[in-house]
């Protein structure tokens, strides 16, 4: 992990070095709205982003060009991420969508919704589980789905709470074993991914709640709330 992105309501871009802290690449006019997520391709070589515009972005870090724009999601993209081969890229977004893309040609191969009724909920976020072709999609509910590229629901995995309970963002175990959810009660709901059960509950915020991520190397979490609070926990 040489490399770190980090994006703004303005639209723009900028890549770091993490050793030295120096910005290796702008891109001022990535986007014409805020960008909601950004996500390395698997040789670095590459940026996506994703914006409230609407759009996904493909951005090449040594022209410092956008090479690729993705568009057919009617409303804002929440979430964007490769699969683990590289070869995909999922979305998702306030329209309630998953879309699954190839990076190569920026055709839209597969869109989907998780929930059984179809509805228009806004999905917060998409990530891919470890050593999976599996995908777990959270959408603002009390509701996250492990689903394939091709969108069949594999497993549901609920909080079975009915109201103010609703998820905001979710991230999975390195190993794949547990799934993190931080929910608008400011409470983080930890699951048993095989089981599918609730095994405990956190308190992680005393503001509302916007975000959570685990470490891509470690055993660690970070979440973050409203209030500009950052925490960092070991499960």
């Amino acid at each position: 992990s040489e490399l770190l992105a980090t994006a703004d309501q303005g639209g723009k871009i900028k890549v770091w070095k993490v050793r030295s802290g120096q910005c290796a690449r702008r891109f001022d006019k990535a986007h014409s709205q805020g960008i909601t997520c950004l996500c390395f391709s698997r040789d670095s070589t590459q940026l996506c982003s994703a914006s409230y515009d609407a759009s996904m972005r493909m951005h090449g870090l040594k022209s410092g060009k956008m090479l690729k724009e993705m568009r057919g999601h009617s409303s804002y993209i929440n979430h964007c991420t490769y699969t683990a081969d590289g070869l995909r890229l999922v979305s998702s977004g306030s329209d309630g969508w998953v879309k699954v893309w190839d990076p190569k040609t920026a055709e839209n191969l597969h869109s989907f919704r998780p929930n059984p009724a179809g509805s228009e909920i806004p999905i917060n976020c998409c990530c891919m589980l470890p050593k999976s072709d599996h995908i777990l999609v959270c959408d603002r509910s009390s509701n996250t789905y492990i689903m394939t590229l091709h969108g069949q629901v594999v497993k549901t995995i609920s909080s079975g709470k009915k109201q103010g309970g609703d998820f905001l963002s979710a991230c999975v175990s390195r190993m794949g074993n547990w799934l993190y959810c931080l929910a608008e009660d400011q409470m983080m709901y930890v699951f048993s991914i095989r089981e599918g059960k609730l095994e405990h509950i956190v308190r992680v915020h005393e503001k509302e709640p916007i975000g959570l991520c685990q470490h891509p190397h470690r055993n660690l979490l970070a979440s973050f709330a409203d209030d500009c609070s950052l925490k960092l926990w070991r499960p």
